[in-house]
């Protein structure tokens, strides 16, 4: 068998302990826009995630209008009550975890928003120079930075500018 047997990424799944913090960070710091909100109960739900039965809460956010790919969905499950996944530390990677990345061209707007917010950060805006095309990767000035969402998931802002010529 030739080729991928999947599709790019369609959705980043959150399980948020509060819809409202992450909502306040996704949508209102992001910018990402709310394109379903929803809450859905019973048996049939909780048995796709391994539950007798749940009342969830759910928002799905695009960063345009698109919605068959790259969205983030935030699943609060209202009841019944989880436990709490004790996460990694703060500060220090970690194996198996895991992180995500959006590009921005207004970094500095969003750094700025985060610190006044209190997100606490793996690492702060840090550009470098990567001097050659790769397949993946142009030549250019990338600036990335890498924070903690309310429930302690990395995410990464990726900035980019080309090479002065």
């Amino acid at each position: 068998m030739s080729g991928s047997r999947v599709s790019p990424v369609k959705r980043v799944s959150i399980f948020c302990r509060d819809l409202d913090k992450s909502l306040a960070l996704y949508r209102d710091i992001l910018g990402m826009k709310v394109i379903e909100e929803k809450q859905v109960q019973g048996p049939f739900i909780g048995k796709l995630l391994n539950l007798p039965s749940c009342t969830m809460r759910i928002v799905f956010l695009s960063a345009d209008e698109a919605v068959d790919a790259g969205l983030i969905g935030l699943f609060h499950i209202i009841e019944p009550e989880l436990p709490v996944a004790i996460p990694p530390a703060q500060g220090q990677l970690h194996w198996g975890q895991g992180s995500f990345v959006l590009a921005s061209e207004r970094g500095d707007e969003i750094y700025a928003d985060l610190v006044e917010h209190g997100f606490q950060f793996l690492t702060p805006p840090t550009p470098y120079t990567k001097p050659t095309d790769d397949a993946y990767m142009k030549a250019g000035v990338y600036t990335e930075m890498i924070f903690y969402d309310p429930d302690g998931l990395m995410c990464s802002i990726l900035g980019y500018k080309p090479l002065p010529k």
